[in-house]
């Protein structure tokens, strides 16, 4: 080989990672999908299972970068966040890409796991059902035929509820039910359209409540309540200060009426929980501005046994037919307590806890959700 055959040999060698340079640039570039809409990437197994499943309707846009994360205390691995879901990375047990449980555990997560909420059903012979022995319930209507066709069992896992009403608006149910996986959404409103039946955005819920900092000081007669069923809320703020405060308390045949003082020179508040009569409960708020002496009209007698509301309960009472219609007369007469209150914002309003003494309770009222009042402490 003469010399002249030898440069040009060793500029041909040295040419050839310069050709294929742009091509690696290009596809290093094209492996990642990102979406300006919240500011994260998708790429390799995670960006191939979320664009052969179904893409932006089934998981939402991602919401982390992907990441080595403990899941549900038991696997560790990498997992990527998104709207609707969690995607873990199982390719080093052989089983590929998995997607979370992110139904059961948001369920533990606000405390109601399902095993111990949600009562077992009896088999349906009513309609277009099938029932699950191994979760005992019930999967019917169009939340069948959605779940048959949207990948069933690998999809979605068990159902793990029946179908339940959540409170959406203040006068306004949506009929959701739990599986393992996900959460499915009745929107009537999207009737005759694809979008009818919509899936929550669990991943979203999860995470955020997974990524809460640690609220400091809460009172003891309170933390345990809130790290069992309310953490989702945040940190909340104590409400007229820390020390305890008076209340006032009284039972009716579907429900009960709060008293909670206001700020100095504001009315009191009156929460209204109202049973559904079914498996819980909604409330609603009142300024109480009842003045000393003002006399309250009744519509009628109290049957036997009942009591009519006095004071700001029976201004309320009285003046709202749709309430007096959902709580019905009172059982007992007002009760004087103590307790503590919790406020905890949020953008569409307000949260509130109510601790009440003589009865060792507390009462969740969600702004986005349903009441609890049957939270008895230890």
């Amino acid at each position: 080989m003469n010399m002249h055959t030898y440069r040009l040999l060793i500029a041909l060698i040295l040419l050839i990672p310069m050709l294929t340079w742009p091509h690696a640039a290009r596809a290093s570039a094209e492996e990642a999908r990102c979406f300006p809409e919240t500011g994260y990437c998708i790429s390799g197994r995670f960006r191939s299972y979320w664009e052969a499943h179904g893409g932006l309707a089934i998981f939402g846009f991602p919401i982390s970068a992907p990441a080595i994360e403990t899941v549900e205390g038991n696997w560790t691995g990498m997992v990527q966040w998104f709207e609707r879901d969690r995607l873990e990375d199982h390719s080093a047990e052989g089983l590929g890409v998995l997607t979370g449980r992110l139904g059961a555990q948001y369920l533990e997560l606000q405390g109601r796991p399902w095993q111990s909420y949600f009562p077992a059903e009896l088999p349906r012979t009513d309609g277009e059902c099938r029932y699950f022995p191994q979760t005992r319930h019930n999967l019917c209507g169009k939340f069948l035929r959605y779940w048959e066709a949207n990948g069933g069992l690998a999809r979605f896992g068990y159902p793990i509820s029946g179908e339940e009403g959540v409170q959406v608006g203040p006068r306004q149910l949506q009929v959701v039910q739990y599986f393992e996986r996900r959460r499915m959404e009745l929107h009537p409103e999207l009737a005759g359209t694809p979008y009818e039946i919509l899936l929550g955005l669990l991943g979203n819920e999860v995470y955020r409540i997974l990524s809460l900092p640690a609220c400091p000081e809460f009172p003891a007669d309170m933390r345990s309540t809130w790290e069992q069923r309310a953490r989702d809320l945040g940190c909340g703020s104590y409400f007229l200060g820390r020390e305890w405060t008076t209340l006032a308390w009284q039972p009716f045949v579907w429900g009960a009426l709060y008293w909670v003082p206001g700020y100095p020179g504001e009315p009191g508040h009156i929460f209204a929980l109202i049973s559904n009569r079914r498996d819980g409960y909604t409330w609603r708020w009142y300024a109480d501005t009842y003045q000393e002496g003002e006399t309250i009209s009744y519509p009628s007698d109290p049957p036997p046994g009942t009591f009519p509301p006095i004071r700001g309960f029976g201004k309320v009472w009285s003046t709202n037919p749709e309430l007096r219609e959902a709580l019905g007369w009172a059982t007992l007469p007002e009760q004087a307590d103590a307790g503590r209150v919790l406020q905890f914002p949020a953008p569409n309003g307000f949260s509130w806890m109510i601790y009440r003494a003589s009865a060792n309770m507390v009462a969740i009222l969600r702004a986005d959700g349903p009441a609890i009042d049957t939270v008895r402490l230890p």
